[in-house]
């Protein structure tokens, strides 16, 4: 794929809204768009743009603050700006894994384009013809049962950094899957609404409903052996952003956007290791970004013989909570190597304990697949000797 096929890609169709505008003013545009294709609005203020605002993230805030009052700039992301002159394939993937939007902004001779996910998916998909889903899945699946509350499904949700968790019934077979749009969209929006007037009469529904009323289904599942190009095709068909890997109807995997988008990274950059940092709600600071680096990388060179070609994707996520003045920290990991695909959560106070608590729990199980090969070979070569 080179730039003209990418700008191929490039649409003019989204929406500019103003940051000091309120929330409710964005929610006549929603309503304009195809349901067919991720919403781009862009945040302008004094006549530039800043960045954008996700649909999710609206509907989220607006339970919890009045639209009618709360600025839109309080809900912008700020994303890269991709110029035509940076506009190559491995960019594009990197600034939808880093921005976590389902566009990407593309500036051109004074104005403004969007490239969205489905159709860069689309455009990449024969380069994974021959990828297995297990190549690129998650085998960490965080799931709830059947009979759990939607308020445990948000716990789940938070504690582990995720934002949909699988549902399985008392065998532990898939049976559906519940994000935290469903949760907002079918249980605090009404209410919200109700408390305002504005209800239908509909019974209300709180956050001790089990999942099982509200979980999506029936869940899009895969195999690990299948091809990825296959997934983009189902990810794209039916509008969704996930799928669940089975095994006789048992998870064992999931595989989001992102991962496959990690993958395409990987292998448009081969190097013998590297490591990408994303943030959400902070900032780091010049000397913040050094010391979780020099971490991160020392652990890489550690392992590096052992891992072979990998990738470190750390996602460094802050919550609204505080302690003497450090910011409740919560880490992600995915490292893609040629051993496997490891990840691991963790939280603490602060940016470089958070990092170094989940860099901890990593190491953990990198030693645990380590020791385990060499079990393998061990038995291996004891076969080899008797017999």
């Amino acid at each position: 794929m080179d730039v003209e096929d990418l700008k191929e890609l490039i649409r003019e169709e989204y929406e500019v809204i103003d940051a000091n505008e309120t929330v409710s003013k964005i929610f006549p545009m929603l309503e304009k768009f195809d349901a067919d294709r991720a919403n781009a609005i862009l945040v302008e203020e004094d006549g530039k743009i800043i960045g954008v605002v996700r649909e999710k993230d609206l509907i989220r805030g607006s339970v919890m603050t009045n639209p009618h009052e709360t600025k839109i700039k309080n809900f912008v992301v700020r994303t890269g700006i991709l110029t035509l002159d940076k506009l190559t394939p491995e960019n594009v993937a990197r600034r939808f894994v880093e921005d976590s939007t389902p566009f990407v902004l593309i500036k051109m001779n004074g104005k403004y384009g969007v490239i969205y996910i489905n159709d860069f998916l689309n455009s990449i998909k024969s380069e994974f013809r021959d990828v297995k889903v297990k190549d690129v899945m998650n085998p960490d699946v965080i799931t709830v049962k059947v009979f759990d509350s939607a308020a445990k499904a948000l716990a789940t949700m938070r504690n582990h950094g995720v934002d949909r968790v699988v549902v399985v019934d008392e065998n532990n077979r898939v049976v559906g899957i519940v994000t935290g749009k469903d949760i907002i969209d079918r249980i605090i929006s009404p209410r919200k609404r109700a408390r305002l007037g504005e209800g239908s009469g509909e019974k209300e529904k709180t956050l001790s409903i089990m999942v099982e009323s509200i979980m999506s289904y029936p869940v899009i599942t895969v195999e690990r052996n299948d091809s990825v190009s296959e997934v983009i095709d189902e990810m794209v068909k039916n509008r969704i952003s996930s799928v669940v890997v089975t095994r006789g109807g048992v998870a064992e995997g999931i595989v989001i956007k992102k991962d496959i988008l990690e993958n395409f990274i990987k292998k448009a950059s081969p190097v013998e290791y590297g490591v990408q940092i994303i943030t959400k709600d902070l900032i780091l600071d010049d000397f913040e970004r050094d010391e979780v680096l020099n971490d991160l990388e020392k652990f890489m060179r550690k392992f590096k013989e052992f891992l072979g070609e990998s990738v470190l994707f750390v996602y460094i996520k802050k919550h609204k909570e505080s302690f003497r003045g450090l910011p409740l920290i919560h880490v992600r990991i995915k490292l893609t190597s040629e051993r496997g695909v490891f990840f691991v959560t963790g939280e603490s106070w602060g940016v470089e304990f958070a990092v170094h608590a989940t860099l901890k729990k990593l190491e953990r199980e990198v030693l645990k697949e380590k020791e385990l090969l060499l079990d393998k070979r061990m038995v291996q070569k004891f076969y080899e000797e008797v017999l």
